[in-house]
C-alpha cells in the first residue's frame, strides 16, 4: 500500500469492496481501507494475513526504491507476492494482479512497443520486474501483469522539476511515457468491474508519448520560468539507460478503460500549483 497502491485500495473501497491493504507500519489507511503490518522481508511478519478473511484477489503494488542493496530489491518483488499469498486465506483460486513496469523493455530510436514487443531490458531493475513476473504465474491461478509507464502524480513531480532547474535540460530528446497515479488506480478499478477475463498483460501508458523537450519546454511556457526556478543543487548525471522507446495503449483503450489524463499536459497542469 505504498505511493500507487493505496491510491488503488482507495478506489476500490470506494467500489464499496472489502479491501486489505498491507505496509510495514499497519497505519494511514484511505478511508474505508483495512490496514495490516507486515513487511515482505519477514515471513512471521506476514502470519498476520491469515486470520483475515478469505480474499478473492491480491494487487501487488510493492514498492522496492527504497532499497539500495539489488539483493533486497530482488527479494522484494520476486519473492514479495508468493509470501504474500501463501499467507493468504483464499475464498476460490489463487487470483493476482501484479503492478510491473515497462522498464523490461529497451529500445533505440522512439520505435513503439506494445504487449506483443519481446522484452528487452536494459538494467538490472528491469531484469527482476521480469523475473518477479515469472514468479507470479508460478504462484497465482490466474494473473493479470500491468506494465506501467513512468508513474507521476502529487508528490510525484520529477520532469516539472527538471524543466524548472537553471542547467541544461536532462536528456531532452528522448521519448517519456508517464501514467497518471490517478488513471492506474482507476484502470484497476474499471478491471474490477469488468465482467470479461482480465488480460495476461497489459501495458497501462497515456495516449501520447512526448520528446521530454517538448515536456520541459511546455512547464516553462506555462509556468513563465524561462530561466529556470531552482538552483543547480544536483549536478547532472548519466543517469539510468532505459532505452527510448514509445510505449502503446491500443490495448487498454481497446478494452474501453478510462483516463482522466490522457496526455501529459493535462496531467501537470493540476500538478504546477503544488510545485
Amino acid at each position: 500500500m505504498g505511493y500507487a497502491g493505496r491510491a488503488i485500495a482507495e478506489a476500490l473501497a470506494r467500489d464499496g469492496h472489502v479491501v486489505w491493504g498491507l505496509n510495514r507500519s499497519g497505519t494511514d489507511a484511505p478511508d474505508g481501507v483495512h490496514a495490516v503490518a507486515g513487511d515482505v522481508l519477514r515471513l512471521e511478519s506476514l502470519r498476520v494475513l491469515s486470520p483475515l478473511p478469505p480474499m478473492d484477489l491480491l494487487i501487488s503494488a510493492l514498492s522496492g526504491t527504497g532499497h539500495k542493496d539489488p539483493e533486497i530489491y530482488r527479494r522484494v518483488y520476486v519473492e514479495g507476492p508468493a509470501r504474500v499469498a501463501d499467507a493468504l486465506n483464499w475464498s476460490g483460486s489463487r487470483r493476482i494482479w501484479f503492478l510491473g513496469s515497462t522498464g523490461v523493455y529497451g529500445g533505440d530510436d522512439g520505435e513503439w512497443v506494445d504487449e506483443a514487443t519481446p522484452a528487452n531490458p536494459r538494467h538490472r531493475a528491469g531484469e527482476v520486474q521480469l523475473a518477479a513476473e515469472a514468479a507470479l504465474r508460478d504462484a497465482a491461478d490466474t494473473h493479470c501483469v500491468l506494465r506501467l509507464s513512468g508513474l507521476y502524480g502529487p508528490g510525484r513531480t520529477r520532469l516539472i522539476r527538471q524543466a524548472l532547474r537553471k542547467r541544461p535540460y536532462f536528456k531532452p530528446d528522448i521519448w517519456a511515457n508517464q501514467i497518471h497515479r490517478d488513471d492506474v488506480a482507476g484502470l484497476v478499478a474499471a478491471l474490477v468491474r469488468k465482467e470479461t477475463p482480465e488480460p495476461e498483460l497489459l501495458l497501462v501508458s497515456d495516449d501520447r508519448p512526448a520528446l521530454r523537450r517538448e515536456i520541459f519546454d511546455w512547464v516553462r511556457r506555462e509556468t513563465g520560468c524561462a530561466e529556470g526556478l531552482y538552483d543547480e543543487d544536483h549536478p547532472a548525471r548519466a543517469g539510468r539507460d532505459r532505452g527510448n522507446k514509445r510505449v502503446s495503449n491500443r490495448r487498454l483503450r481497446e478494452l474501453g478503460l478510462p483516463l482522466r489524463y490522457p496526455d501529459y499536459a493535462s496531467g501537470l497542469r493540476d500538478l504546477l500549483p503544488m510545485i
